[in-house]
């Protein structure tokens, strides 16, 4: 949908206008041939600078392509897609911005022939986690003499979810926060894959790789077997964030490093080839199952990135209300904070705050 279009005094185009009325009033004064000449000439400058791209920003149609989602302190690409309909003038010099606060470097098109279609970018520094709605997108150009800018603003929903910012961890930041529950080792389980456990024997099957035929063994029976192994379960993580109850000492910033850190550590465990799971306790019901993969992690993200902290919370908080196999509860507040919270009815479970995890893993963002 397009919205109003509009022309801009800058300084520039500000400048050269008072220069013109000076000149226009010295020429009413003293009517030389050179004055009438010079101001003739600066005032056919402005209205050729309106007309022409005045005409030129009527023919412009743009349409945004916005990205799904994106993460805190890292560039978000869109993309917009110009189009000139116009029979009689091409597109020079456009820029594109959106009509939201924040660190943005506008999308430039040099120039877009008639009828043609050109895809260009801008560029926006998310700093806040969240929706980032965009609604208003304008499109200005100064063409041909920058003296008068006009605008033309395009009406288009779209909304993006802005990810957690996900720091960088000690490569021992698992082990380090788990070592109390003793989950040093791998569980396995009884399903045929790639491992190098033994399982048993099994007869051959269509489709058995003859690597895996135990020939001596089945020299002795009538019928081929082939040697079944285990394949290790991957290591799993399962974490709950806890937003349930909000404390004095606990602010809005403790509350979007909790959700920062809970990135951080799913984003890490999921690297380092474990299954992980979320849970979000008082915000949301959110509950994302034990999986593994990229898509699996942008879940995760996903769920993170669309907590609301204005929304009403769950302030009773029940024990029960935390589901059993949690290995990690996460919590927002210093250390200094007070006494972790009582989850006594999960074994071997692991309650601790955010600043604490940043302090044990070695968060990078905080030195």
């Amino acid at each position: 949908m397009i919205g109003r279009r509009r022309y801009h005094l800058h300084l520039p185009g500000v400048i050269f206008v008072a220069l013109t009325v000076l000149i226009g009033a010295a020429t009413s004064q003293r009517r030389g041939n050179l004055l009438v000449w010079v101001f003739a000439s600066m005032l056919a400058w402005i209205i050729v600078s309106g007309i022409i791209s005045g005409g030129m920003m009527m023919a412009v149609r743009m349409r945004r392509i916005a990205p799904r989602s994106g993460r805190v302190g890292e560039p978000l690409i869109i993309r917009y897609e110009v189009t000139c309909e116009s029979r009689f003038w091409p597109i020079f010099d456009l820029r594109i911005n959106e009509q939201i606060p924040g660190k943005w470097k506008s999308a430039y098109l040099m120039h877009c022939r008639r009828g043609e279609s050109i895809t260009v970018e801008g560029e926006l520094l998310p700093e806040v986690r969240g929706r980032l709605l965009l609604r208003r997108s304008r499109c200005l150009s100064g063409f041909p003499f920058g003296l008068i800018m006009k605008s033309v603003e395009f009406l288009q929903d779209s909304e993006v979810l802005i990810h957690p910012k996900v720091s960088k961890l000690h490569p021992q930041a698992l082990r380090r926060l788990l070592i109390a529950r003793g989950d040093e080792g791998r569980r396995m389980n009884s399903a045929r894959g790639g491992g190098d456990e033994f399982h048993g024997l099994r007869d051959y099957r269509p489709g058995d790789s003859l690597r895996s035929v135990a020939w001596r063994r089945s020299a002795s029976l009538p019928e081929l077997v082939v040697v079944d192994r285990s394949a290790p379960i991957p290591w799993r993580l399962a974490i709950a964030l806890d937003l349930r109850i909000t404390e004095p000492a606990q602010t809005r910033d403790a509350e979007e490093q909790a959700i920062a850190m809970t990135a951080s550590l799913l984003h890490h465990a999921e690297q380092s080839g474990w299954e992980i799971s979320l849970e979000v306790l008082g915000c949301a019901a959110i509950d994302v199952p034990m999986r593994r993969g990229g898509r699996h992690v942008n879940q995760i993200l996903d769920a993170l990135a669309a907590v609301d902290l204005d929304a009403p919370r769950s302030v009773n908080g029940a024990q029960h209300e935390v589901r059993r196999g949690i290995d990690l509860i996460i919590y927002p507040g210093p250390i200094h904070s007070g006494t972790p919270r009582s989850y006594g009815h999960l074994d071997h479970c692991v309650a601790i705050s955010a600043t604490s995890i940043a302090a044990t893993c070695g968060d990078s963002s905080n030195g």
